[in-house]
């Protein structure tokens, strides 16, 4: 089977947005370096932003607007107690001004509920040709105490789509900070996970997509051996991994089995069929290392970036909006995204 780099529908995707088990532990009580049992986590934008563009995609974009205290609130409602996440991912490139961020992030440790981690989960370089920084040395410094002294002390996070990317000078100021505590989030299959991260969040995307019906998912050569390789290969790595658990696929209806239609496309991208995510936390479940399996976790920037299509949910309808508003997302891709909710439901009762 080929492997469809899942960084390459990022690519496109993000540019579509820039058009437009255990039961938890609480940050308070987890010794340094103690990782919760069973991970349930989302990586979204701290920020709530309809589009995120500016410090992703380069400098002049306008700036996103803040989200008020009570859109964080809701927010944190619904992605804790409708979706039952421990584990948030709160993503950050500076679209929106540092005063008015530092508040953001407070407002979501503050309103966190008890057993629930914020992990400020950072973008070091941009996505624009000459990949620049996102912040220079001494304003990263400067968040980094900030998120030490009032966010997350023990844990941060480095977001990043693209394989193998030299993070640059910024990494090794995470690195000493946050000893025994850097996450890696949208790791890539067979990129290496090694030192000074401690443990990754891994893309799954065309493991979990390759297959039209189920029984094409379990077919040799399609997505559930791509996706038992992708375990294989990190039970071999010294390093945990949580497993991302897929809202939208790619375009079913131009192949006969499912297989990658050669686009990516938000406006004609459809939901994971119903039971996919099951059938695949089966299948990496029974297949990973105890010790390598940290838990699973959902991109929602890549399913509130499809949602804002006109031909599935529009600006209004569109995930981060439906958050911000404190309802459940009932959208095009709901029926998955509900999914993955009752897998985290079940996990935490264990």
């Amino acid at each position: 089977m080929t492997h469809h780099p899942t960084h390459s529908r990022r690519r496109f995707l993000r540019g579509i947005a820039g058009i437009a088990g255990a039961g938890s532990l609480s940050p308070r009580t987890m010794e340094a370096g103690e990782m919760p049992p069973q991970e349930r986590s989302f990586w979204l934008h701290a920020s709530l932003g309809l589009t995120t563009q500016n410090g992703y995609w380069g400098w002049g974009y306008r700036e996103t607007r803040p989200p008020t205290p009570e859109e964080i609130g809701n927010a944190l409602q619904v992605l804790t107690r409708g979706y039952h996440a421990n584990r948030l991912y709160l993503i950050y490139h500076r679209e929106i001004p540092s005063n008015a961020a530092r508040e953001m992030f407070r407002q979501w440790r503050r309103q966190a509920p008890p057993g629930v981690e914020i992990v400020p989960t950072l973008l070091l370089k941009m996505y624009d040709p000459q990949q620049r920084p996102v912040f220079a040395s001494g304003e990263l410094a400067g968040w980094v105490r900030f998120f030490r002294e009032k966010i997350n002390r023990q844990r941060v996070a480095v977001y990043d789509i693209y394989p193998k990317r030299d993070p640059g000078e910024g990494l090794d100021l995470l690195a000493r900070s946050y000893p025994g505590g850097l996450i890696r989030v949208g790791l890539q299959p067979g990129e290496p996970l090694t030192s000074p991260y401690t443990a990754g969040v891994e893309d799954t995307w065309s493991g979990f997509c390759h297959g039209r019906t189920h029984a094409d998912w379990l077919s040799l050569g399609f997505g559930a051996q791509t996706l038992r390789g992708w375990v294989e290969e990190r039970n071999r790595g010294s390093l945990p991994v949580s497993w991302d658990l897929v809202a939208v696929a790619w375009d079913y209806s131009v192949t006969q089995r499912g297989e990658y239609p050669g686009y990516d496309d938000a406006d004609r991208n459809m939901p994971l069929p119903a039971g996919r995510n099951r059938l695949a936390v089966k299948e990496i479940r029974a297949t990973a290392h105890p010790d390598r399996l940290l838990g699973f976790s959902s991109d929602l920037f890549i399913l509130h970036v499809n949602s804002l299509s006109r031909k599935h949910d529009g600006p209004a309808g569109s995930l981060y909006e439906v958050l911000k508003r404190g309802h459940r997302y009932r959208g095009y891709y709901s029926a998955a995204l509900d999914e993955i909710g009752e897998i985290y439901g079940e996990r935490a009762a264990d």
